[in-house]
């Protein structure tokens, strides 16, 4: 990368979150899981909007029952979910966090629970859990990507060439950075992360970090965050309109005359 990006992500841990746990499932039922992604891979350049990014993202990736969406609508207005979409979650988060100041003027960064209190305010999502493990992460990776805020290591801006995150824990911290999970490899014991700094960064914007780094990630103040999407309910059929009654009496008189006649 010839620009090196912004970081933006802060840590907000709120005890009430301790509350809103997601659950953990079985081992026998972890699969490998691949959520596909409709919306673009962003591009947040010199703004720290790492977590409006991630939130942005998840709206544009396919969810258990819900496919990924190329546009919403708030208060009546029709956006395509892009960076300028991504910018405006970043931006209500920046309100609904605890750190001072907002976007605009002030690129002040947010949290994952900020984004996801932003997803909730602009009715895209009625809820949210939290994951606070490992094995949690990968249940909730079952029904749907997450949202991730973790600490970001200098060695971790130029994935390898295979598309790998080399979390060198030696490595300086350069700050806190926000992005999406949309894939778990269990034979490899790996998860995808798509970022938004453009697809030029990583494979067409991703990489993959290892199960053990995104353990010991967590472990330094990371969290999870797992929205609970608003659906729109699915219409009625139609009712079926009522015969006319003249047809059903002409029906009937056919099928009178056709056992009459033997014809069958």
């Amino acid at each position: 990368m010839t620009v090196r990006p912004v970081l933006g992500r802060h840590v907000e841990h709120d005890p009430r979150s301790l509350n809103f746990a997601h659950g953990v499932l079985p081992k026998t039922a972890i699969k490998s899981v691949d959520w596909t992604r409709r919306a673009p891979i962003f591009d947040q350049q010199s703004l720290g909007s790492c977590t409006g990014n991630a939130g942005a993202g998840l709206v544009g990736t396919d969810f258990l029952g819900r496919t990924g969406l190329t546009s919403v609508t708030i208060n009546g207005e029709v956006l395509p979910v892009d960076e300028d979409f991504a910018v405006r979650v970043y931006s209500l988060a920046t309100e609904l966090d605890e750190f001072d100041g907002a976007y605009p003027p002030d690129d002040t960064g947010s949290s994952g629970l900020g984004a996801a209190k932003a997803l909730k305010k602009l009715g895209l999502a009625s809820s949210y859990t939290h994951a606070f493990s490992l094995a949690a992460l990968k249940s909730a990776l079952q029904t749907g990507p997450v949202m991730v805020g973790t600490i970001w290591l200098e060695s971790m801006f130029e994935p390898t060439a295979a598309g790998n995150i080399t979390v060198a824990r030696d490595s300086a911290v350069a700050g806190g950075h926000e992005y999406v999970l949309s894939a778990y490899d269990a034979g490899a014991r790996q998860f995808r992360a798509d970022n938004s700094w453009g697809e030029s960064w990583g494979v067409r914007g991703s990489a993959w970090i290892a199960e053990a780094d995104m353990q010991w990630l967590l472990s330094q103040q990371g969290d999870v965050t797992v929205p609970v999407w608003t659906v729109a309910p699915t219409p009625p059929p139609s009712p079926t309109p009522a015969a006319d009654p003249r047809l059903v009496q002409v029906v009937a008189l056919m099928q009178a005359w056709a056992h009459d006649n033997n014809i069958s």
